[in-house]
């Protein structure tokens, strides 16, 4: 059954390389790869990384198929003046955004409005102060700052997913340094939820922004 979105409408898919490995699929996603993306991933040393880049280029096709209605090696891309990947097929107009981390794969779309999605699993972090420096404005640092101890660690993953989030909305990356982004003096859930992000919890170890 072909999937299709309102104007305003957003959806998101959510995997883990996992299931395909205990369901033993891995072959099954490589099918539909392009012969191309097949020999980029033949040329990574690292297994786990090679895992990791089949079942997410599988998972972005197979999602994308849902929509588009083409087979999974027929969907074409190419990327902006910034990296990120874009549509070409004829006649094809779908907005999406890939994350990961870790073992969780998620996947948002939109008709036709840019969007941008991060998830990071919360791992504990040594020296926020410092990890903070290139995250954090001004204004977030002296937030960061005046926090209770037990406070800082979720401040600092929910400000660095959210930057995250943002800068993948217009394709920039990291040609966007992040403390030049500033959500200070306000919760940033409460004064960006009326512009469409989203904060939400993808497993009890990650964080997502949308």
């Amino acid at each position: 059954m072909l999937l299709s979105l309102d104007e305003n409408q957003i959806d998101i898919w959510q995997t883990s390389v996992s299931l395909f490995q205990e369901n033993h699929a891995i072959g099954e996603l490589e099918a539909m790869l392009t012969e191309s993306g097949l020999e980029a991933i033949a040329l990574i040393r690292r297994p786990s990384e090679k895992l990791v880049k089949v079942v997410s280029r599988a998972f972005l096709r197979s999602v994308l198929a849902k929509y588009t209605g083409l087979a999974p090696q027929a969907i074409q891309f190419e990327r902006g003046l910034h990296g990120k990947p874009q549509l070409v097929n004829q006649g094809l107009s779908l907005e999406f955004n890939l994350s990961h981390s870790d073992n969780v794969l998620a996947c948002a779309l939109s008709k036709k409005n840019p969007i941008g999605l991060d998830v990071e699993r919360i791992r504990f972090k040594r020296n926020l102060i410092r990890l903070g420096h290139p995250v954090f404005s001004e204004d977030e640092k002296r937030e960061f700052e005046s926090l209770p101890e037990a406070a800082k660690e979720a401040y600092f993953f929910d400000r660095w997913i959210l930057k995250e989030s943002l800068i993948k909305v217009t394709g920039q990356g990291l040609t966007t340094k992040l403390n030049n982004v500033s959500f200070g003096q306000s919760n940033a859930s409460a004064s960006f939820s009326a512009a469409g992000v989203q904060s939400m919890v993808v497993e009890s170890e990650y964080a997502s922004w949308l």
